[in-house]
């Protein structure tokens, strides 16, 4: 295990250095590995546009249903990039806004404005993007065109499962690993 690079420790919002010291590593492999991640940046952009393509159904429901809730769900704990977020904000060749450490989990989100989100929805962190709470979801099921959001959706997550293999195998072939 000497030769094997622990590239990803287990990612704690709470710890600045640790977060910081994984942006450097995938940006110093983003960079110098530019042709062997070709597929995974493909990958990256078909998850980008299917987010893109079901934001709008997304976005008609929390604008009834959010402003009538009681319990806001944009809490802070969710509006942290993990390290899978981080591979795909990197593979679409963006980089992650600046967080401010040290905010406590259940402060609301610090991207959260009185007219939602400040981030585009397909640059938003998984525990923001794949979390619906149960009034919102109760909604978007009643809606005509929920199946066709669902499947999306459904297909959107194949396409996250298939970037963090081909992540993985990657990481593999240059002697590093998930921890």
């Amino acid at each position: 295990m000497s030769n094997v690079k622990q590239i990803f420790t287990k990612l704690s919002y709470h710890d600045q250095n640790t977060y910081n010291q994984i942006l450097y590593r995938l940006e110093d492999i983003f960079h110098n590995c530019d042709n062997e991640l070709q597929e995974i940046k493909e990958i990256a952009r078909k998850i980008k546009e299917g987010i893109e393509k079901i934001s709008p159904f997304i976005q008609q429901c929390t604008e009834i249903v959010c402003p009538a809730c009681k319990n806001i769900c944009c809490s802070n704990k969710h509006g942290y990039y993990n390290r899978e977020d981080l591979v795909y904000i990197h593979a679409v060749g963006l980089k992650p806004p600046e967080f401010e450490f040290g905010r406590k989990d259940s402060d609301p989100c610090q991207f959260l404005s009185v007219k939602g989100c400040t981030l585009e929805r397909s640059v938003r962190p998984s525990g923001c993007n794949w979390y619906f709470c149960e009034s919102l979801l109760d909604y978007m099921e009643k809606r005509p065109d929920y199946q066709e959001f669902d499947d999306s959706l459904s297909d959107v997550a194949t396409l996250w499962m298939e970037l963090m293999r081909e992540i993985t195998k990657i990481l593999q072939t240059f002697h590093y690993r998930w921890v």
